[in-house]
């Protein structure tokens, strides 16, 4: 009877860490959907109507500029959770992303107060790059180190399967939206609920984190004073190789991911004339089919190497992106897009599954925040933050999806090629 307690409380417990984390996983994406999804309505209620042809592009500067400060909210914050402890920082680093949406949902537009009005949108922007750069590695460092016992690749898994998920509701809160109300309704208060909403779901994050204990690894440290007095340094001095081979696991997933599933259904609407109601569904038709593929491979790495899974995916996804890139395979109908997303979804979650336990097994306690931290960071600058800048003009200038699937293809050989420097790394059985 005992013991049958004893199970329940620690299922209960161990779904309450998945919740607690796998919220913040949530938001990152969701609000980030909402801002993408978003874009053309924000530039026109933020910037002045004399640069109407080019506030999109500065939309996505501002998405760009965000991201920049990613790393530095990492450092700092990584810094932070490797010197005293994830807990605490964990916990503030949700709420550090919530102020910034809740002021964007309720402040005045450029109609009302000029240039303000982007000034105050950009530096919200930027608050939420600070706090997110530290918010998922510190997800990705607890999880790996309270499951370290289990399948922590499956416990890690939940990360993904959250983003993802994040997708498929923001993309499909948007497409609702304005497909259901009017133009004149998102552009008074339509674009507010999502900010707005997304910024109330952190509480509920903020107050399951309050209730959680520090990790087991991190306490044995504790214990036996192991703490690095400066992490960063620690981590370029005598991890400087892991951190290379981090950055390249991390950027394949954050590119494919940024452009199957935000930018370039979103890039279709302006380029090629496709419905938003059709990419928004296409974004959440992959989004679901990787969250749920996401949870499989995982699971699946009780029974096979997670290289083995890793490299196996990387070389369908090579296959398949040459295959676009040299106008073997079309995305030029709404079919042909909504079945190679999918496609591609299924095959990147062999990577995406798994990317997130392999971050945190290439650093030691001392240091694993900082290291998952600046992986992380850096490859969504270059996967993510610049893609939109990138890749609407290369549809503007050429009218052309293939070069933009040409760079998913180099992306793809270069990360293959890097595993076999992770399997050294990691050292998993065969």
């Amino acid at each position: 009877m005992q013991a049958s307690k004893t199970l329940i409380n620690d299922t209960s417990g161990n779904l309450k860490l998945i919740i607690a984390t796998t919220i913040g996983s949530i938001f990152e994406i969701f609000d980030f959907i909402a801002f993408v999804f978003l874009s053309p309505i924000l530039a026109e209620l933020f910037f002045p109507k004399e640069l109407a042809s080019k506030a999109i592009w500065f939309t996505y500067l501002t998405i760009a500029i965000s991201y920049l400060l990613r790393p530095i909210g990492g450092i700092i914050l990584g810094h932070l959770g490797d010197k005293y402890g994830r807990k605490t920082v964990f916990s503030i680093s949700i709420l550090l992303m919530s102020i910034p949406s809740l002021l964007i949902g309720i402040m005045p537009t450029y109609a009302s107060i000029g240039y303000f009005a982007t000034g105050i949108l950009i530096f919200m922007r930027i608050l939420q790059g600070f706090s997110v750069g530290g918010e998922v590695p510190g997800s990705i460092t607890y999880i790996a180190e309270k499951f370290k016992h289990a399948n922590y690749f499956f416990a890690c898994a939940w990360l993904t399967f959250g983003a993802n998920f994040a997708v498929s509701i923001g993309s499909q809160s948007i497409r609702l939206l304005t497909e259901y109300t009017s133009h004149e309704f998102m552009l008074s208060i339509g674009w507010r609920i999502p900010f707005i909403f997304g910024s109330l779901l952190t509480i509920i994050g903020f107050y399951i984190r309050k209730s959680i204990s520090e990790s087991e690894a991190y306490q044995q440290i504790q214990r036996q004073k192991q703490q690095t007095k400066i992490p960063l340094l620690e981590l370029l001095h005598s991890y400087r190789y892991p951190v290379i081979s981090g950055i390249l696991l991390a950027i394949i997933v954050s590119l494919t991911t940024s452009i199957f599933h935000v930018f370039l259904p979103n890039l279709f609407v302006t380029y090629f004339h496709f419905e938003l109601s059709q990419t928004a569904g296409i974004s959440s038709a992959g989004a679901i089919t990787m969250a749920l593929a996401s949870l499989l491979f995982a699971y699946l790495t009780k029974y096979i190497n997670p290289i083995t899974i890793l490299q196996s995916s990387l070389i369908i996804l090579a296959l398949i992106f040459a295959g676009i890139s040299f106008n073997l395979i079309s995305l030029a109908t709404i079919n042909n897009l909504y079945l190679w997303v999918i496609i591609i979804s299924f095959f990147l979650a062999g990577i995406n599954g798994l990317f997130f336990a392999l971050l945190a097994d290439l650093f030691p306690t001392q240091v694993r925040y900082s290291g998952v931290a600046v992986c992380y960071n850096i490859a969504y600058i270059f996967g993510a933050g610049i893609t939109p800048l990138w890749t609407s003009s290369i549809l503007e200038i050429t009218h052309s999806y293939h070069y933009i699937s040409l760079v998913c293809l180099l992306v793809a050989s270069i990360s293959l090629i890097n595993s076999f420097n992770i399997k050294k790394l990691t050292h998993y059985p065969n």
